[in-house]
């Protein structure tokens, strides 16, 4: 039987933390479909440690090395199926020359009859959106002290945003196939459209799947920016989730807002309206997306009261648990005291 290699590189923003994390997680029920992952670093390659985060994936001489490590390793396993799933590929500004190491790869590869490049898009002024939460406000793209503007962050972006041409690009390293955000939606998320589009039995347990990364809301994520404006070292936004979730932080702004401004949002699409339709008609289909009208009309200000509330909060529960924890100090020492006496 023949080995497949499918490598999955995006985009962002579409659900990859759920399904690298279901990857990750049911090992034995892949194992048991022939399906091996190969992680998002190719870590989980027997002999061998993986190249080194998104440095060393996006550097063509690593990256060839490690492809080099994953041609002896899949020559002598049992599985037939091999999953490559990393959204930094398709988003690095260097795309085009990991993609040349990917498609020689394809080409030469005495193991694999097939290698078949994923792609997932967002319609663009949703993934403008929930990029802008996690990335423009947050950990990811800070200079100094300062925070990106939603229009800086879109112009930064705007390389992202050309389906087409990361299509094109894709393409002609291998295979590609592309799938819709929204249709990922229909059914219920990520893992479930794979499951199927790959011919897996999808149990029920794998509900736990739908919301790994969800975005925080825009109170929440300004929150975060404001608090990275004040320190040198950024908190990571899963560092700040837990501390939401400790202290029951809730979101505070009211519903269907957005922190892009809808004009924005709204250029954003209209700018890739003929890539769009271009890539649309290139895959066959009438439509990449929806035709909804842009999502979210009422915009976010970055409301210092809110934070002002997220840390009294804080403050409290903080006051709290040192309270708790004398109380439990004073009674230690009483037993100690009675002990000794």
């Amino acid at each position: 039987m023949g080995k497949k290699l499918t490598i999955h590189v995006g985009m962002g923003k579409t659900g990859t933390s759920a399904l690298q994390k279901f990857l990750l997680k049911e090992t034995g029920f892949l194992k048991r479909s022939g399906i091996h992952y190969l992680g998002r670093f190719l870590e989980h390659i027997d002999g061998f440690d993986g190249l080194v985060g998104p440095g060393e994936l996006n550097t063509p001489a690593a990256l060839a090395m490690g492809l080099a490590e994953l041609e002896t390793f899949a020559a002598t396993s049992e599985a037939t199926h091999f999953i490559l799933s990393n959204e930094v590929l398709a988003q690095a500004r260097n795309a085009p020359d990991t993609s040349a190491v990917i498609g020689a790869y394809a080409k030469e590869s005495a193991v694999f009859d097939e290698v078949e490049i994923v792609l997932v898009f967002r319609r663009q002024d949703e993934w403008i959106e929930s990029a802008y939460r996690q990335w423009g406000l947050k950990h990811k793209l800070h200079t100094g002290f300062s925070t990106k503007t939603p229009q800086e962050f879109a112009d930064e972006s705007a390389h992202h945003l050309d389906y087409a041409a990361i299509y094109d690009l894709w393409s002609n390293a291998a295979p590609t196939t592309v799938h819709s955000y929204d249709d990922i939606r229909d059914v219920d998320g990520i893992v479930q459209y794979f499951c199927k589009y790959w011919g897996l039995r999808h149990p029920d347990r794998f509900d736990e799947y739908k919301l790994v990364h969800g975005s925080l809301g825009p109170s929440q994520a300004s929150f975060v920016a404001l608090y990275n404006r004040g320190h040198d070292g950024k908190v990571r936004d899963f560092d700040m989730r837990r501390v939401m979730r400790v202290y029951n932080l809730p979101e505070m702004s009211p519903p269907d807002c957005a922190t892009m401004p809808l004009d924005l949002r709204q250029a954003v699409l209209a700018t890739q309206a003929k890539t769009n339709a271009k890539l649309a008609k290139a895959l066959g289909r009438d439509s990449l997306f929806h035709d909804r009208p842009v999502s979210k009309p009422a915009h976010y200000d970055n409301r210092v009261e809110d934070a002002l509330t997220y840390l009294t909060m804080i403050s409290r529960e903080q006051g709290e648990e040192i309270q708790r924890l004398r109380h439990r100090l004073n009674t230690l020492e009483k037993q100690i005291g009675k002990r000794d006496g």
